[in-house]
């Protein structure tokens, strides 16, 4: 997937459905977003909600590759919010 890097660096946009986006475009691509696994994990601390909700949700699509992250999801799943 050679625009990986490109949407990753979408989820520093000043624009929270920007962010969100990459968030739900990298958990499409799976393993091809491994990479990028503690930027969008980053994202679970974003000041949006949506964001926070996305990034959690594309974290599972990552499988064994989010695994460093389990407790920084686990964290966010009790947010009422996201």
């Amino acid at each position: 997937a050679p625009h990986v890097g490109a949407i990753a660096a979408r989820l520093e946009d000043e624009d929270g459905d920007v962010r969100s986006a990459a968030c739900f475009a990298l958990g499409e691509l799976g393993a091809h977003a491994a990479p990028h696994a503690g930027a969008i994990a980053a994202r679970l601390e974003d000041e949006d909600s949506n964001v926070r909700g996305t990034a959690c949700v594309a974290l599972s699509e990552l499988g064994a590759h989010a695994a460093p992250h389990a407790g920084a999801i686990a964290v966010r799943l009790e947010d009422e919010d996201s």
